[in-house]
């Protein structure tokens, strides 16, 4: 009986310790990764203007400050940021533009669901607002029908939505998303691109901002660079 309850009391110690592994790590950077994102410097990327056009567009299309993001709808990280990017577009309606690249990580249940949600949206003009709704309602996803989110987002065809995200073949763009994500040696979401220069870490609003005044200024949007 002592022994039954010795092996009961470990299994339930390393239970909580693995759950406590996985949460970090999903949760937080480690302190390592946080050095090695610390040492990544901006870095420019050749004939970047080719890449616009392989995720979703929104904003103005001559906009002087184009971002280009590689996001996933369940990332934690990219839903904080989203935040950071509807204070800017915000702020500079006229001025900034964003692509949004699709870039699912697979470990993450609900972000290729969420995708083909989004693309669904957008086949009926709808995808912004149902953007703003998947980031939004992150701590929803398995918990709230995509039915809700799409009312939310103003879809106006639910019976044709209900039947774009019943479909399980390949989504053109989320594909070449990847593909692209590939080639760049996108290694985690959100990875962010302003006007072909590819940050280290996703920037605050403060640095964001400074980095759009920079180019309406006509300057690099990286500091020390011409």
């Amino acid at each position: 009986m002592k022994l039954d309850t010795i092996l009961t009391t470990t299994l339930v110690i390393c239970a909580v310790i693995t759950t406590g592994v996985v949460v970090k790590r999903e949760f937080f950077p480690s302190a390592q990764a946080g050095r090695a994102a610390a040492k990544q410097k901006p870095a420019l990327i050749p004939h970047w203007q080719d890449y616009l056009g392989k995720g979703v567009h929104m904003g103005p299309q001559g906009a002087k400050a184009q971002l280009i993001e590689f996001a996933d709808f369940e990332c934690p990280f990219c839903g904080s940021f989203h935040k950071t990017l509807k204070a800017i577009r915000d702020r500079y309606p006229d001025q900034v533009s964003l692509e949004y690249v699709h870039f699912p990580i697979p470990g993450h249940r609900f972000a290729l669901p969420a995708a083909r949600v989004a693309e669904c949206a957008n086949d009926q003009g709808r995808f912004e607002p149902m953007y703003d709704q998947l980031f939004e309602g992150q701590d929803q996803f398995g918990l709230k029908p995509w039915d809700d989110y799409a009312t939310a987002a103003g879809v106006p065809d639910t019976a044709a939505f209900d039947a774009c995200i019943k479909k399980t073949d390949p989504i053109p763009r989320v594909e070449e998303g990847k593909a692209l994500g590939a080639k760049l040696d996108v290694r985690g979401t959100p990875t962010v691109i302003i006007n072909g220069w590819r940050l280290g870490h996703p920037p605050s609003e403060a640095e964001l901002d400074q980095m759009v005044q920079r180019v309406l200024a006509g300057k690099s949007p990286v500091d020390g660079k011409s």
